[in-house]
């Protein structure tokens, strides 16, 4: 997950900067250094929220269920007495 979210800093660094110069470049309309920061993390902030959900549901996918000889098992994996 670091080395994901670190990637995606880089990326978006890069990306933001390089839309930010072309609209100047294009419109003449300078966006501010405090805006392309709020959105580089904001974008950093959102992949990280995504790869750490990700992670868990590939952890739950790895979870077997239960066998059925526990006592408190509840469902339909429990044996009947």
């Amino acid at each position: 997950m670091n080395k994901t979210v670190w990637i995606v800093l880089g990326v978006s660094l890069v990306l933001v900067n390089v839309a930010a110069e072309l609209v100047f470049y294009f419109t003449g309309f300078n966006i501010v250094m405090l805006f392309r920061i709020s959105l580089v993390l904001g974008i950093t902030t959102i992949a990280a929220i995504f790869v750490g959900a990700n992670m868990l549901i590939n952890k739950l996918e790895e979870e077997e269920p239960l066998s059925g000889h526990v006592r408190d098992t509840i469902g339909a994996d429990r044996k009947k007495s």
